[in-house]
């Protein structure tokens, strides 16, 4: 977050960048902190008077209990708005990316800036989370605050770019997950979910934030713990210790924001290190998160010029736009339901 105590009129401004700060906060260690860390603030925490304003609760005559005071008002509001009672009691590094977008959002405005510059806001947030942001920047909006939104991104629902078909018995399967329930805390993200994946099917993942799509992902590729307690297949092999996990691997190639942040590439030289490996199983979580239409269409021209070439790579890709599907792709699994 780029904070300036003045402007040239003397009010504060903030511009943010939600990418960029997510990537700074977490430090390289957002690639495994989602699964086994337990370092870092809880929400609640890193939303707090002290930890917003960078207050030492030791200091003489900072007690400041007036702003105190006004803070906890405004700060029930927002997590009313935003939806975060249920954010508040996790580790801010557990969260997804959608998740984190929102606190990162109430974290700024709890700065009481008169001047915010919001870049790309509404990436990585699904529908319902789009309008939410809207209707709290039409409320800031409202009460003076000057904002302005950098934002290009469409708000197309991904699902109506994806032209279902029957799966084909005949061909190899590739991913089997069978009976998976995963909670966190008392929530229940799904229950019994069972999913086959075949040989050369392109699936689109969605849901809302928050709704274990990159979870399922990483039971794929071993990076949660939770993989080895199900019963999961990947070409045949069980997701278990000891078994080929290694020559598994070898087959699979990932892109995600994380991924992004944790090696410093930029999305276009993660998706050509992901494609250079020539990948059985491809997964794109996200691969165009925080571009520009611009730079978003390139992306996903590049993978569609790829994928004409290897017809027969499964493809999974989690995304929140309709223009960031590649075209091809025949089937859903949708979290959201």
């Amino acid at each position: 977050m780029n904070y300036s105590p003045e402007s040239e009129n003397g009010e504060a401004v903030i511009v943010l960048d939600l990418q960029s700060e997510q990537a700074d906060i977490c430090d390289g260690k957002w690639m495994q902190s989602r699964y086994y860390c337990d370092d870092g603030d809880r929400v609640r925490d890193f939303l707090s008077f002290n930890s917003v304003f960078e207050v030492n609760p030791f200091e003489v005559g900072v007690n400041r209990r007036a702003e105190r005071k006004a803070y906890r008002i405004k700060f029930q509001e927002l997590v009313e708005a935003l939806e975060l009672t249920r954010l508040l009691p996790q580790n801010f590094l557990s969260l997804s990316n959608g998740e984190m977008r929102r606190v990162l959002f109430a974290r700024a405005i709890l700065k009481n800036p008169k001047k915010l510059v919001l870049m790309s806001p509404m990436a990585g947030l699904d529908i319902s989370h789009r309008t939410m942001f809207e209707r709290v920047i039409d409320m800031l909006k409202n009460r003076g605050v000057d904002i302005s939104v950098v934002d290009d991104e469409e708000t197309v629902n991904p699902i109506d770019a994806v032209k279902n078909s029957e799966s084909d018995s005949n061909r190899k399967v590739v991913v089997e997950m069978h009976d998976i329930t995963l909670r966190f805390g008392r929530r229940t993200l799904f229950e019994n979910l069972s999913w086959t994946i075949r040989e050369g099917e392109r699936w689109l993942l969605c849901g809302p934030n928050g709704s274990g799509k990159t979870t399922l992902l990483a039971f794929m590729t071993g990076d949660s713990p939770l993989a080895y307690a199900y019963d999961i297949r990947l070409f045949g092999i069980p997701r278990a210790i000891g078994n080929n996990l290694s020559k598994v691997r070898r087959r699979i190639a990932m892109v995600s924001p994380e991924m992004q942040a944790y090696l410093g590439l930029t999305p276009e030289a993660l998706i050509d290190q992901a494609l250079a490996k020539e990948p059985d199983l491809l997964l794109l979580d996200e691969p165009c998160y925080n571009l520009s239409m611009k730079a978003a269409r390139r992306v996903v021209t590049r993978i569609e010029h790829w994928l004409k070439k290897h017809p027969s790579v499964t493809v999974v890709c989690v995304a929140h736009s309709a223009s960031h599907v590649p075209t091809g792709f025949n089937h859903v699994l949708n979290l959201g339901r």
